[in-house]
């Protein structure tokens, strides 16, 4: 699977691992993720009903498509497994929908 140009993962190296059944496959390597600046604001949302993390990310990004920023800044190692209820650390998005050009013209 081609990774885009804009992804997350771009800038990792690709490996070959092999699956269950031995066959080798192309493979991308865990992202680390780095703690947020300090100078970023972050909210607290207390999850209930059916809320997830692509629904907070909707709601505070406008996109359900940022769900990895509030997975990343979550201290559990599966976002589905919050439970209703808990307090979930929404990093700001103060930068969702920048564009930064690198190209002159």
């Amino acid at each position: 699977m081609p990774v885009s140009i804009g992804s997350r993962y771009q800038s990792l190296p690709i490996y070959e691992a092999a699956d269950a059944e031995g066959e080798i496959n192309a493979t991308i390597g865990l992202r680390p993720t780095p703690p947020p600046p300090q100078t970023v604001e972050v909210y607290q949302h207390i999850l209930s009903g059916a809320e997830n993390v692509e629904y907070l990310a909707w709601r505070y990004y406008g996109t359900s498509t940022a769900w990895w920023r509030i997975a990343d800044a979550l201290p559990v190692i599966f976002p589905l497994d919050i439970p209703t209820g808990a307090t979930v650390s929404v990093p700001s998005g103060e930068d969702i929908g920048r564009v930064i050009r690198t190209r002159r013209f």
